[in-house]
């Protein structure tokens, strides 16, 4: 997505998001060692994009048969890790992890964005008021990663890949189309984003935008900051909101609740068109739904 026509492309919802994990393990201790994030061998590593997701859950099989089911994904066990596959393209990742007993708390989705230097990343993030949750790890074929919260606590990562990263190309159905982070303060969030991902940012000026900040690598716009209403923050917690491309928005909605999934944001004709959603899976961890077409950079809301 070129920077061209940015802020009608990324304007964002509010969404009713559950608290999730204040700390989280990347990959088990008895995982097998781990494929390369792209298969294409000397691919440039494109530092700011956003090139895995992990989905950290206490009932793996549960959200596994769902993400199948909904998006068609297949999934690879690497000792109690799944990879998740569209069109044998890995694009994520499932770990188990206990739901903690003495606080609300639900699974959640969060992504690791590319970076040219582990240590260097994670010296930014402690800086800069975040905390480690996954200290820097070197994996043979996948490269090096580590897991932090920001300054706010919405959980992300880091990933500098052995193989480079997954080229930009238009999403298909059933892969990653866009990220969302929801922050108490959007100024705050993209400074803390600067220093460690080494965005550039453009600031959304329009009257009725639901985003602040677009965050930008490499003449494309990775992600989009926005502000949670002060009414909302009881519901709302920062954290990051991963959407996935789907055929038909009304359908995939439709069909997430015949999995067991819940609706946490139905189609409204004033977002994009009524081409955005956000439900949950079973296990109660939130994902964005987006049916892509011109309409939406002609100003859908």
């Amino acid at each position: 997505m070129k920077t061209t026509s940015i802020l009608l492309k990324t304007r964002a919802l509010a969404a009713v998001l559950a608290f999730g994990w204040i700390t989280v393990a990347p990959v088990p201790a008895n995982a097998a060692p781990l494929p390369p994030l792209t298969a294409a061998d000397g691919n440039p590593r494109l530092p700011g994009k956003f090139v895995w997701a992990d989905l950290v859950t206490d009932d793996v099989p549960a959200a596994a048969k769902f993400y199948s089911k909904l998006f068609g994904w297949t999934f690879n066990d690497y000792g109690g890790y799944l990879i998740a596959r569209n069109d044998d393209r890995p694009i994520g990742g499932v770990f188990y992890r206990q739901r903690p007993k003495d606080k609300v708390a639900e699974p959640r989705w969060f992504g690791y964005i590319s970076v040219p230097n582990v240590e260097k990343a994670k010296k930014a993030v402690t800086a800069n008021g975040g905390r480690v949750l996954a200290e820097p790890k070197k994996m043979p074929d996948r490269g090096e990663q580590a897991v932090f919260a920001d300054a706010e606590g919405a959980v992300f990562g880091v990933v500098k890949s052995s193989k480079g990263d997954p080229e930009d190309f238009a999403a298909d159905p059933g892969d990653w189309i866009w990220i969302q982070l929801f922050s108490n303060d959007s100024r705050k969030a993209v400074d803390f984003y600067r220093a460690v991902g080494g965005y550039t940012m453009i600031r959304n000026t329009e009257t009725n935008r639901l985003n602040d900040y677009v965050l930008i690598s490499e003449g494309y716009a990775r992600a989009v900051v926005g502000t949670i209403k002060p009414e909302s923050r009881n519901k709302v917690q920062p954290t990051w909101l991963p959407f996935v491309r789907v055929k038909s928005v009304t359908e995939s909605v439709a069909q997430a609740q015949q999995l067991g999934g819940k609706v946490r944001l139905a189609p409204k004709p004033e977002l994009f068109n009524g081409k955005v959603a956000v439900v949950a899976d079973p296990t109660g961890a939130s994902i964005g739904l987006l049916e892509w077409d011109d309409e939406i950079i002609k100003g859908g809301r």
